[in-house]
C-alpha cells in the first residue's frame, strides 16, 4: 500500500504506486482513483488521525492503520459513499492475511466514522495536517498566518503550470488558462497532460511557476544568456535546461543518475531542443573550460513542493537536513570552481528549511571572497514582499502568487565571481 510505504518506509508515493502489481490490472480511471485516495490521505493525515485515534484503544499495525486512514479520507474528504468505503475496505482487510484478524475492529471503527467523521474532522484545524517539526520551524521562520495558508494549500490539489518555448499569451488563450508571472501558463489540474494540444509538438513542458524562476533569474543576473556557455547542474528531468535552451544559451546539462539523464534526453527530444548531456558526480566535476554561468538547483529536502507532493511531509525527517547541507556545500564549492571570472553562479533549492537556503550561501561567501551577491527582482504578479528579496537572495513561500493557488516554495541566490579582488 502506498500510504504504508510513505509513512513506514519513507518511499515516494508515485514510486510506490508504480511498483504496485495490483494497479497494473486496473483501468486508467481506477488507477487515477487509487492515486487520488493516497494523495487525499496524505494531504489530510493530521485530521484523519485525529478522527481515528479516539476510536482505537491502541494503534493497530501499520497496514491496518493505513486501511483505516484511506477509508476515512474517502468518507470525510472525498465524498465517497460510506457504505462503499466501508464495504470495500473491510473486504480488502479480510483478503489480507496479515490484517484479517483486525477485520472486526476495522468494520466497527469505520462505521462510527461514517456517522460522525465529517463533523469530527471539521473541528480539527487544517494546520494539524503539517507534521509538528515542520510546523514549528515554519512558524518560527514565517509566522503562524503563513503556515495556516500553507495548510489550506496542502488540502487542495494544485493547478497545472506549463513553461512554453514561445508566445505564452497565445498558449494561455489556446489552452484556456491564465498567464502568471509573465511567462507561465496556468491551467486547472488535468489528469492526462499528454492529451493536451502542444504536448506531442514539444511546445511546452510541465513546470511549477516557482521552479521556472531560477532560470529566469539567472538570465537576469547575467544580463542575458544568449550565446553564453551555461551549465545546468543536477539538471534532470530538464525543465530548467529547456528554459535555458529556449533563451538561446549553449547548455551543458549534468546529473548524477543515468536514468534521470535519459529522461532529460527524452524531454529534450520531445521539445526539439539541443543540449550537451553528461552523467557525472558534480561534487568532483571540473570543466575543461570554465562556464559563463552555472545553475545549481541542488538536491534538498524538497519540503517546498508539498502542494504537488504531500508525501515529502512524511518521507523527510529533521535528521535528514544535515546530510543534505553537507552535500549542498560540496556542490556549491565545486560549482564555484567551474565559473569563469565575471561569471554567475545561481543556487536554488525547493526547500523551506532555513539551513538549506541562506546559510549555505553565507558559508560559501565566507570561504570565497571572490564571489558577491547580485540583487534580484521578480516578475510582476507573483506578490512576493520586498522583505523577502533583500540582500540579493529570494525566498518564495507556497502562498505567494496572485491567483490564490500558490506555488512551490523556493530559495534562490545569484552570485558573481568578480574578476579581481
Amino acid at each position: 500500500m502506498a500510504v504504508t510505504d510513505v509513512l513506514g518506509r519513507g518511499f515516494r508515493v508515485e514510486g510506490s504506486l508504480a511498483r504496485n502489481p495490483v494497479l497494473e490490472g486496473l483501468d486508467a480511471r481506477d488507477r487515477a482513483f487509487a492515486r487520488a485516495i493516497a494523495a487525499a490521505t496524505l494531504r489530510r493525515l493530521g485530521q484523519v488521525n485525529a478522527v481515528i485515534d479516539p476510536l482505537v484503544q491502541r494503534p493497530p499495525p501499520g497496514r491496518v492503520q493505513a486501511y483505516l486512514q484511506t477509508a476515512t479520507a474517502q468518507m470525510v474528504f472525498m465524498d465517497v459513499a460510506p457504505h462503499a468505503a466501508v464495504g470495500d475496505t473491510v473486504a480488502l482487510v479480510k483478503a489480507d492475511g496479515k490484517s484479517e484478524p483486525f477485520t472486526g475492529l476495522v468494520n466497527a471503527v469505520l462505521r462510527k466514522i461514517a456517522e460522525s467523521g465529517k463533523a469530527d474532522a471539521a473541528r480539527i484545524p487544517p494546520i494539524q495536517n503539517i507534521p509538528g517539526w515542520l510546523r514549528s520551524e515554519w512558524t518560527r521562520l514565517y509566522g503562524k498566518a503563513a503556515v495556516r495558508r500553507m495548510a489550506l494549500l496542502l488540502a487542495t490539489a494544485p493547478p497545472l503550470d506549463l513553461s512554453v518555448k514561445s508566445d505564452p499569451e497565445k498558449w494561455a488563450a489556446h489552452l484556456g488558462g491564465i498567464l502568471i508571472g509573465g511567462s507561465t501558463v496556468r491551467l486547472d489540474a488535468i489528469g492526462n497532460i499528454k492529451a493536451l494540444d502542444g504536448f506531442d509538438d514539444g511546445a511546452w513542458w510541465a513546470q511549477d511557476v516557482a521552479a521556472a524562476l531560477p532560470a529566469r533569474l539567472l538570465e537576469q543576473a547575467c544580463g542575458g544568456v544568449r550565446g553564453k556557455r551555461v551549465a545546468d547542474y543536477c539538471a534532470a528531468p530538464g525543465g530548467k535546461t529547456m528554459q535555458l535552451c529556449a533563451m538561446g544559451a549553449e547548455v551543458t546539462s549534468i546529473d548524477l543518475s543515468e536514468a534521470r539523464t535519459e529522461r532529460l534526453t527524452q524531454n529534450l527530444a520531445r521539445t526539439r531542443m539541443e543540449a550537451t548531456v553528461l552523467t557525472a558526480d558534480l561534487t568532483e566535476h571540473q570543466p575543461e573550460t570554465p562556464y559563463d554561468a552555472i545553475l545549481l538547483d541542488a538536491p534538498c529536502s524538497a519540503t517546498g513542493t508539498f502542494r504537488r507532493h504531500p508525501d515529502v511531509l512524511y518521507n523527510r525527517k529533521e535528521r535528514d537536513i544535515t546530510p543534505l547541507t553537507r552535500l549542498q556545500d560540496k556542490l556549491l564549492k565545486q560549482a564555484a570552481n567551474g565559473i569563469a571570472p565575471g561569471g554567475v553562479l545561481l543556487y536554488s533549492v525547493c526547500s523551506l528549511q532555513e539551513r538549506e537556503g541562506a546559510a549555505r550561501v553565507h558559508k560559501l561567501l565566507k570561504a570565497r571572497p571572490d564571489f558577491r551577491r547580485i540583487p534580484l527582482s521578480l516578475p510582476e504578479g507573483l506578490d512576493v514582499p520586498d522583505a523577502r528579496l533583500e540582500g540579493g537572495m529570494v525566498r518564495i513561500l507556497p502562498p505567494d502568487g496572485s491567483d490564490g493557488r500558490g506555488m512551490d516554495g523556493f530559495f534562490i541566490a545569484a552570485l558573481e565571481r568578480v574578476a579581481k579582488i
